[in-house]
């Protein structure tokens, strides 16, 4: 990647001044303070600038086993060096992660990715697998982007890394400054979200530093615009889309919805190969568009894996983590999760309840009212008697007379994530405001959360945004009644 002439500025600029979430104990910052790089100096996280030199020293302490926050197109990522087994261990006490979930491998190029995957063709070796074709054919459409994927692991990667399942999911984000800490580190990079396990995920600097502030890291500024990286973070906003290729089933399941959709895959498996092969790679090549994609709707088994599955030091109302949350599992929960965010509670706003919002007059389909929680109906008062922060999606709640204009005066404040009703705006949107959210904590009860998979049936992308909202809210809904 060529990097260009570094841009010049007069002075540096402190870091941006997102909100963070509301502290709990002292030296977190509240939601209202606007987070600067003086704030940071009263932490031990240690804030690196999207320069040339930031770039480096990133590099190196990834080299070295120590971790490193940075941005992508979809979410800000914890880094460490995925062949170093106590870096990774790292990753799991900072976050207050059970190792059970496991944790995906960014690289800068899917010929670095090869070195981390296995698709062995027994049947005959000079031939690539079907597999190995599939891979190719994603790697080829979907990267550098928000697309994980998922196959068997080659032996020198750590189980820690995949969970103890022997699978692992690799990526090769598409932002231009995590490309570059990634050539410039020469390692592959295990790196789950950079927050505290089941909060919401981060996309600005700042809720990287409110959340892991207090750990040994170093966090790589995305909204500092010195550089030639002055790329927007976190353009997507939720996290990547997951799929693990089954060459035994002949096809791909798509384990974690995001910002690829089922649609952009099935057109992806059907491509026609535009490349000069041999006859028989051909066949294979051929042979791949055949393939089904089948997403998995783990909904009505999130209950279960949380109840076995989610430790209890991983509390949404905690500050801090508890290192015991990184201890080895018992034996009999020693192959986790293949993908992560597969439990119910995740995604969560720290003191409040949140809820799915379904409005009135809405003519939901019997599917759509089959959730794991029971369904709550419940008029506007009723859903505001604890007082309420309300996120909105296309004004559907507001024209309920969920905003701030409720006569009650139970609607604390009012967001709305699209006010046009674009999914892809709500997602951009989604995580920060949920975040936003959490200044209300002691003052609000609840967080109504518009149910965008019940009012925006017309897009594709829905899908991703709608998982993290049911997760968000634990599956608990509330249909709103007139």
């Amino acid at each position: 990647m060529q990097l260009g002439t570094p841009k010049t500025v007069s002075s540096p600029p402190a870091l941006n001044t997102a909100h963070a979430s509301t502290a709990t104990t002292p030296g977190t910052m509240s939601s209202t303070t606007p987070v600067t790089a003086a704030a940071a100096l009263n932490m031990r996280a240690k804030l690196l600038p999207p320069t040339l030199a930031g770039v480096s020293e990133a590099a190196a302490r990834l080299r070295e086993g120590k971790l490193l926050a940075f941005p992508t197109e979809t979410v800000y990522g914890l880094g460490a060096n995925a062949l170093m087994e106590s870096s990774v261990l790292e990753i799991f006490k900072v976050k207050g992660r059970p190792l059970t979930d496991p944790l995906i491998i960014h690289v800068p190029t899917a010929a670095a990715a090869l070195e981390c995957l296995s698709f062995p063709n027994p049947v005959d070796p000079s031939c690539p697998s079907e597999g190995r074709a599939m891979f190719d054919r994603l790697s080829e459409v979907f990267w550098p982007g928000a697309l994980t994927i998922v196959a068997l692991a080659k032996p020198h990667i750590p189980l820690k890394v995949s969970a103890g399942t022997g699978f692992v999911g690799l990526r090769c984000p598409s932002h231009p400054l995590a490309l570059r800490v990634l050539e410039a580190a020469g390692v592959p990079v295990a790196a789950p979200s950079a927050n505290r396990f089941g909060h919401v995920s981060p996309t600005r600097a700042s809720h990287v530093l409110n959340d892991l502030g207090d750990s040994d890291i170093a966090i790589m500024n995305g909204e500092d615009k010195r550089e030639i990286f002055a790329v927007p973070a976190c353009e997507f906003g939720i996290e990547s889309t997951v799929v693990k290729i089954n060459e035994s089933g002949r096809e791909l399941i798509v384990l974690r919805r995001g910002a690829i959709t089922k649609t952009q895959l099935e057109e992806a498996v059907a491509k026609k190969s535009g490349k000069m092969r041999g006859a028989k790679e051909e066949a294979v090549f051929e042979a791949i568009r055949n393939w089904t994609v089948t997403i998995v709707n783990t909904h009505d088994e999130m209950k279960r894996a949380e109840t076995k599955e989610l430790d209890s030091n991983s509390s949404r109302k905690r500050r801090k983590v508890d290192p015991a949350a990184a201890q080895d599992p018992p034996a009999s929960a020693a192959a986790g999760h293949v993908a992560p965010g597969q439990l119910l509670t995740h995604y969560a706003p720290d003191g409040m309840e949140c809820y799915l919002v379904r409005p009135s007059g809405l003519n939901l389909d019997a599917d759509s009212l089959d959730d794991v929680n029971t369904n709550q109906r419940l008029d506007c008062v009723t859903a505001l008697q604890t007082g309420a922060v309300v996120i909105d999606f296309a004004g559907e709640l507001a024209k309920k007379g969920l905003d701030e204009d409720h006569p009650s005066g139970l609607v604390l404040d009012y967001k709305d994530l699209s006010p046009r009703g674009d999914p892809k705006e709500a997602a951009k949107n989604l995580f920060a405001y949920l975040r936003w959210s959490e200044q209300y904590q002691g003052r609000a009860g609840r967080v109504l959360l518009a149910d965008i998979a019940t009012i925006c049936r017309t897009s594709d992308f829905v899908g991703g945004v709608a998982d993290r909202m049911f997760r968000s809210a634990s599956g608990k809904v509330i249909l709103l009644t007139d």
